[in-house]
């Protein structure tokens, strides 16, 4: 497997772990450029990208053993955790950029979280030989799985599942007031389907106003003041949270204040990030409808089955993908070989040349060029069945085939 056996992948991710777990491993983009500095600056990994997003947290890496890289993850129990190397882990990326492995098949806010990873790699010098053509090679998969499969066909989304929730609560949203905290790539799919969807209002708030008013102005809904947040609460039927912050942005006691100025009016509230940006325990509250992340794999399921043809599509391209990644990792590794081959065979071939001084002060210049690329083209044919075994030898993972055929044309 030769390069490939170095690049291991760890993570969690809504298969194996429940959001409780999921936002306790989550790193901000800061705390992921700490963790990438840490592994180099101990000597841990020659290479290593985080992507964390609220559906996965996934440490890829090139390094020696998986071992050292163990104490360096935040902490969680090791059930949650699975471990992929060589291959296993190329696919495992080719599959998340390619949204087959995301809570909804087909989304398209995972390659643009894959993008920023990349990007707080290539900013801390941590992309090296392997994960840089790695990530190149994921961009190019993933947009092939775009346009040629119908992987994302159609209305889809984590976002466009809270509001396809909303709808069903509610039976329509035409006289619904909404407000939306969070003016990311999540914010912008979640006002797209609200507005899409005959929203009376949409109110946006932001920490920072300048993003709420672009998201406003272009999506038809109004900006609002951040630190009013609280007030906003009782105007409004639906509240979509989706910001990176750490601590919760909305508690029991503000929600408990609003109902009583809506006078106990429900309100529903989807809470898209992680970590979570409600307070779990808002889900108490008489006439409080609170859900999260976790809670919307229902109701992403019934749009899956007629994306399915379409994944098992785009499950044959990545995997095709995969083998062609791992082979250039094998034919990068065993280059300075194959010239090393190269070189030893055409020493020989000169060496026998010079022996044969007497021939060649029989020969004019013409004769001895045509000589030397005749001897040349020799050596080319002998040697083209010898390369081919190594290259084989180096895609199999024979280490002790390689050495003996890298070895077979050195001089003795």
């Amino acid at each position: 497997m030769g390069d490939a056996s170095r690049l291991f992948a760890v993570g969690l991710s809504h298969h194996t772990a429940p959001i409780a777990v999921r936002e306790r491993m989550a790193l901000d983009e800061s705390g992921a450029r700490e963790l990438l500095a840490r592994l180099q600056n101990d000597g841990i990994c020659n290479e290593a990208m985080l992507l964390s997003t609220c559906n996965r947290v996934e440490l890829y890496s090139v390094a020696d053993s998986m071992d050292q890289v163990r104490g360096y993850l935040p902490r969680a129990e090791d059930r949650y955790l699975y471990w992929l190397q060589g291959r296993d882990a190329v696919l495992h990326l080719f599959r998340v950029a390619s949204s087959l492995d995301s809570l909804v098949l087909g989304e398209p806010q995972i390659l643009g979280q894959v993008k920023d990873a990349m990007r707080v790699a290539d900013e801390t010098s941590s992309l090296g030989p392997i994960l840089r053509p790695l990530t190149e090679r994921t961009m190019s998969v993933a947009k092939r799985v775009r346009t040629e499969t119908d992987i994302g066909r159609n209305r889809v989304g984590i976002g466009n599942a809270g509001v396809d929730l909303a709808m069903q609560v509610f039976g329509g949203l035409s006289d619904k007031r909404a407000l939306l905290v969070g003016a990311g790539e999540m914010g912008r799919q979640v006002a797209r389907a609200l507005l899409g969807d005959g929203l009376q209002e949409l109110l946006i708030t932001n920490r920072t106003f300048e993003k709420s008013a672009e998201l406003a102005t272009k999506h038809g809904g109004t900006a609002v003041p951040f630190d009013r947040l609280a007030d906003y609460l009782a105007r409004v039927d639906i509240v979509i949270t989706a910001t990176g912050s750490r601590q919760p942005l909305i508690t029991p006691q503000m929600v408990k204040a609003a109902l009583r100025a809506r006078r106990y009016r429900p309100v529903f509230l989807v809470d898209l990030a992680v970590p979570r940006n409600i307070t779990p325990a808002v889900d108490d509250i008489d006439e409080a409808f609170l859900f999260n992340i976790d809670d919307l794999q229902q109701v992403v399921k019934t749009g899956q089955k007629q994306r399915e043809q379409a994944a098992i599509e785009a499950g044959q391209l990545v995997d095709a993908e995969a083998d062609k990644f791992i082979r250039s990792l094998s034919d990068m590794e065993i280059g300075p070989r194959i010239r090393e081959m190269t070189a030893s065979a055409d020493a020989i071939r000169i060496a026998e040349l010079r022996r044969s001084k007497k021939l060649l002060d029989t020969l004019d210049e013409a004769q001895r060029a045509d000589l030397d690329q005749l001897t040349k083209a020799l050596v080319r044919k002998l040697l083209h069945k010898q390369i081919h075994a190594v290259k084989q030898a180096a895609r199999d993972g024979d280490s002790l085939g390689l050495e003996v055929l890298s070895k077979m044309w050195e001089e003795k």
